[in-house]
């Protein structure tokens, strides 16, 4: 009887609307399709562009969310992906990690986060942990470039999206920033404002990003037959203690630059806060070009100026393509995508007279 009573009152409930979960049949129907073709992109098949258009917009307006456990019965899917990075408190990766969530939470995954701490040991170990759980498909900001996480992933026949570097001798889908475009361009401005002593703030000397930025710098002042300071190129890895202490040793040289191109957003504030503790003024004592479009470049008085890197549309594209890679479409592969940066020159940088 008890049972009977129980049964009557769940029948109620979902009569009554309370129970407002969306089915697939939902999406079918908002979509203007079986519920056949529906299925079959949910689990993972190609379907046309206009029709796999069509589903996540269904899906996006009912708050439809799959059945992701009996899929991955079904498929021996996890519907998870990951994403391993160096650290966590880069303001460059946090961007990266929203967009690239953004875009495959309606598509039925979730995402794992996991940082190596800027420690090549630690981005392996993480590596086999995601092996091991077997994750859908893996987006890698690599910390090493060795590229033997790179060989752990794709011996285990997990799709894979390098974002931020090339890792060389080692094919593989990548999304990148041209670099040396960026350090070209910059020190390029400084230099036609009538500058000669100019320096860069870099990352570490290893690393595929600051090396391309120091590279453009470098072809810059070579072409403009300016002399290269060694003196003038100071690592500040990555970070803010770096760019600050980079930038006061740079402050206490007999002959300080005029201008300065700092390559990195972390970087720039270090570097911000250690003129301001020297109370220079920008620019009359120092010009300055930063990089990244992040909430420094347009608080900071006078306004920053700044290259900056597409960081939203490089981490949707790398949730796009590893989903098309996960569905099994290799018919691009490798693929990489390069963009240009942004030139974006305000009043940190002035005329030498």
């Amino acid at each position: 009887m008890v049972f009977k009573v129980v049964l009557i009152i769940i029948i109620i409930f979902m009569k009554g609307g309370i129970i407002l979960a969306s089915t697939i049949r939902d999406v079918a129907a908002r979509a203007g399709l079986s519920v056949g073709t529906v299925s079959k992109y949910i689990n993972g098949k190609t379907v046309k562009e206009n029709t796999r258009l069509a589903i996540e917009e269904a899906i996006k307006e009912l708050d439809f969310h799959p059945n992701n456990i009996a899929k991955g019965l079904r498929n021996a899917k996890s519907f998870s992906v990951a994403i391993l990075l160096p650290m966590l408190d880069s303001t460059f990766c946090t961007s990266m990690i929203s967009s690239i969530e953004s875009t495959l939470l309606p598509l039925g995954y979730s995402v794992i986060v996991c940082e190596c701490h800027n420690n090549a040991e630690m981005e392996l170990r993480k590596t086999q942990y995601l092996i091991d759980r077997m994750v859908d498909g893996i987006v890698l900001i690599p910390y090493a470039s060795d590229g033997k996480q790179i060989e752990m992933i794709q011996k285990s026949n997990i799709p894979l999206i390098l974002l931020d570097q090339e890792i060389q001798d080692h094919a593989t889908d990548c999304i990148v920033l041209d670099n040396e475009l960026a350090g070209y361009e910059s020190t390029q401005r400084l230099i036609d404002l009538g500058h000669k002593d100019i320096a860069i703030i870099t990352g570490s000397p290893n690393h595929y990003t600051s090396n391309g930025r120091l590279n453009g710098y470098k072809k810059a002042m070579t072409n403009a037959g300016l002399t290269i300071t060694d003196d003038y190129i100071q690592c500040g890895d990555y970070c803010i203690d770096g760019g600050y202490e980079a930038m006061m040793r740079l402050c206490k040289l007999q002959k300080r630059p005029t201008a300065i191109f700092i390559s990195n957003y972390d970087m720039t504030i270090g570097a911000y806060l250690a003129i301001n503790y020297l109370r220079l003024k920008i620019p009359d004592d120092i010009s300055v070009i930063g990089f990244d479009n992040f909430p420094l470049a347009n608080v900071v008085n006078p306004p920053l100026s700044f290259a900056e890197q597409p960081t939203n549309v490089m981490g949707t594209e790398a949730g796009k393509l590893l989903y098309r890679r996960i569905c099994g479409d290799y018919s691009d592969y490798p693929k990489t995508i390069m963009h240009k940066p942004t030139m974006h020159y305000k009043e940190s940088i002035r005329q030498l007279t």
